[in-house]
């Protein structure tokens, strides 16, 4: 299913499968383009502290306006310890 969306005036969109469209709010969907936005346009910029995303259309439905803020949070990765029981 394509989420077609706005984020800081530039357009984009996005091919999600509908079991995920199923079970995700559209504050969800919000934070989801926002990344993408940032990902696809200026993936070497810092994401700005506010962006602002039009979710335009998702199965013929507009979700609305939403402003998606950048918190930026620890983030925890493991790696086994050889020789460790």
């Amino acid at each position: 299913m394509r989420l077609t969306y706005c984020a800081n005036g530039v357009s984009g969109h996005i091919d999600l499968p509908i079991a995920c469209v199923e079970v995700m709010t559209a504050e969800s969907l919000a934070e989801l383009a926002a990344s993408c936005h940032w990902r696809d346009h200026h993936p070497t910029a810092l994401p700005g502290e506010l962006t602002r995303v039009h979710l335009q259309d998702l199965d013929g439905k507009e979700l609305g306006m939403f402003e998606v803020r950048r918190e930026m949070r620890p983030v925890f990765m493991a790696s086994a310890l050889t020789g460790r029981g």
